[in-house]
């Protein structure tokens, strides 16, 4: 069981039986194609491309991101020695899964990734900025990029999609109406000092801040930095004991997948054999949103596309989603 108490149980005809039928379309899911990045040669961060977890297992992974939210795995390689499964979200966003995930200190969320038009040029930037990104190099799956830490150090990497690439054969396939969601929409953890991100976030990739808010009234407990040229978003998760809780880390480290009708994904997730312990709720920012939660207690958040009520503490900048 999951700290959490979400359990991700398998449906009783077995871990990999078959899905409920008519599932995107039918539940009326309004899934849509993600939007491709700009054109640009300018070195912008154009938005998110992937999210690295870690999980216990294969068939867990195989359960969670294929049998309940829809996504296809689309292949395999190894990174630092450990593989990595990529499940794809759309033509420009992958999920990379680590199996072995094996308790106590060890990370769950390994790393978040960013794509760029062109990646030289946002390494001489941030070199310039003295903020010391990793060796520029061919990529695990064929892409172009570069990897560094953050002023925490938090891993990230920096990606410009080549179209000989196993992402870029890829383009247009793999695309399932089973998916519950179009795209990821943000990634968060845990942040100590917002001024030293901020070193990165915003003077050095111009990250601009969307929202921020918190539990009570007159106190920030997250801030929301909007990518340069995207409508994607990193969100300072503040305030967090000096020795968080395995599962205060697990619930601050998340990543966030876009939904339109929270409801019938709701329902769906249901039908296909999770067991929630919650309902949909709507969110601090008035968004409706919904958590699941893997066996090792890592969160993986729904939300949709708006606020459906005001959002507390300040206004969230326009944005795409």
């Amino acid at each position: 069981m999951p700290e959490s108490g979400n359990a991700m149980q398998a449906p009783r005809r077995g871990w990999f039986g078959a899905p409920a039928a008519a599932i995107a379309l039918a539940c009326g899911l309004g899934l849509a194609a993600a939007p491709a990045p700009r054109k640009t040669a300018s070195g912008a961060v154009l938005g998110l491309a992937s999210v690295h977890l870690r999980v216990k297992s294969r068939q867990e992974a195989q359960f969670i991101f294929h049998h309940l939210l829809g996504f296809e795995l689309a292949f395999e390689t190894v990174e630092r020695g450990q593989p990595a499964l990529y499940y794809k979200v759309n033509d420009f966003q992958y999920l990379r899964i680590t199996p072995g995930w094996s308790g106590g200190g060890q990370p769950r969320l390994i790393s978040v990734g960013y794509r760029t038009g062109n990646a030289r040029r946002l390494h001489a930037r941030l070199q310039r900025a003295g903020l010391h990104p990793g060796r520029l190099e061919t990529l695990a799956d064929g892409n172009f990029g570069f990897h560094m830490r953050d002023p925490e150090g938090h891993r990230l990497l920096f990606v410009q999609y080549q179209a000989g690439s196993r992402t870029g054969r890829l383009r247009g396939r793999l695309l399932s109406p089973r998916r519950l969601s179009p795209r990821l929409i943000h990634a968060g953890y845990i942040v100590r000092s917002p001024a030293a991100e901020d070193r990165l976030f915003r003077a050095g990739l111009h990250f601009h801040r969307m929202w921020h808010g918190g539990m009570h009234a007159g106190v920030t407990n997250w801030i929301d930095r909007r990518t340069t040229d995207g409508p994607d978003w990193l969100e300072y998760m503040l305030r967090m004991p000096a020795h968080p809780s395995l599962r205060q880390r697990a619930v601050a480290n998340h990543f966030s997948l876009g939904v339109y009708h929270m409801h019938a994904v709701y329902r769906e997730l249901v039908a296909r054999g999770w067991k929630p312990t919650q309902q949909p709720q709507i969110g601090r920012d008035g968004k409706w949103q919904l958590n699941l939660y893997t066996q090792a207690g890592s969160r993986i958040e729904m939300m949709g596309p708006h606020p459906v009520r005001p959002p507390c503490c300040s206004p969230i900048r326009p944005g795409s989603w």
